[in-house]
């Protein structure tokens, strides 16, 4: 409750060391017996009047879930470059770790201390983490850090020949640089992918339609295609494509080669659509209203050519 709140969020930042922590311990610094005794083992119980929290090494979850929540560029930007420039980031294969060293820890923070560092929860690039981090840079608007760091992060963008499988298909972690096993670095193990999937699929969404394609207006549903995209991840001929909602082939067409975000980004400013029945629609604007936008929500529009200026 307390690093939710404003000055709470300070004080653990401040405890974290600029990165903000995710698990604390708190030992009893002062306390009363009671006079009662537990039922079971016999020991004295005690009135604890005082705790003094530690904060464990950094973790990956606690950045990755202030980071989506962040609404000054600012403080993300701040944030983000913190947990960069810690060992959070896997230098090495330009990937995000679950935590950085848990060597000097105690056994008795949990599980994940038994395991070799590295490998599974300890250490390890574990995808569904690290996605939630990437989704949550996308999320608060880092955008170009978010398409530097996706070239070495996102699994399609890997070498299959170290990833150990195909690079179309998830895992459940990559062993990281921490691993003592050399061989193994970059090396992707058991493939459970509902995690991950999901919140690929949340950026893939995001990337290809915006954040929020549809929104009421007056009264009045609107549509907006507004992808968030370099101007890399376009062909040779300055288009990208999706389908959208399942049955409408959505092709951008951005003939100037330019990102869609920042002060110099394009954005759409014409529809040419294509109904089931073959009739062909041209709408100028950067968004369609009300019948058009149900019409495309409905699929009664089998192709739509977006221009981005």
């Amino acid at each position: 409750h307390l690093v939710g709140s404003g000055r709470g969020q300070g004080e653990a930042q401040a405890l974290g060391d600029g990165v903000i922590p995710t698990f604390f311990t708190f030992e009893a610094t002062a306390w009363q017996q009671t006079g009662r005794h537990n039922p079971v083992n016999g020991y004295p119980c005690v009135a604890v009047q005082g705790f003094r929290a530690q904060p464990l090494p950094a973790f990956l979850e606690g950045p990755a879930r202030l980071l989506k929540t962040l609404g000054d560029p600012d403080e993300a930007r701040s944030l983000y470059e913190g947990v960069k420039a810690s060992d959070l980031y896997d230098k090495a294969l330009g990937m995000y770790q679950t935590s950085v060293s848990l060597e000097a820890t105690p056994h008795d923070i949990g599980r994940l201390r038994a395991f070799t560092a590295g490998w599974l929860e300890r250490e390890s690039i574990f995808l569904h983490m690290e996605y939630k981090f990437l989704y949550a840079m996308l999320k608060s608007g880092l955008h170009e850090p978010f398409f530097r760091d996706i070239r070495t992060a996102l699994i399609p963008f890997l070498d299959p020949a170290v990833y150990g499988r195909s690079t179309l298909e998830n895992s459940s972690f990559l062993a990281s640089s921490a691993n003592p096993d050399p061989a193994n670095h970059g090396r992707g193990f058991v493939a459970r992918l509902s995690g991950s999937t999901a919140e690929m699929l949340s950026m893939w969404f995001a990337m290809m339609a915006g954040h929020q394609p549809f929104a009421a207006q007056g009264g009045e549903l609107t549509l907006t295609l507004r992808p968030i995209l370099p101007a890399w991840l376009f062909d040779e001929a300055g288009e990208a494509g999706f389908r959208f909602l399942g049955h409408t082939e959505v092709i951008y067409r951005n003939t100037a080669k330019k990102d869609t975000f920042g002060a110099d980004g394009v954005a759409p400013v014409r529809y040419t659509m294509w109904s089931k029945d073959g009739v062909r629609s041209l709408v100028q604007g950067a968004s369609l209203s009300n019948a058009l936008a149900r019409a495309v929500r409905e699929g009664e529009y089998t192709r739509i050519v977006v221009d981005l200026e």
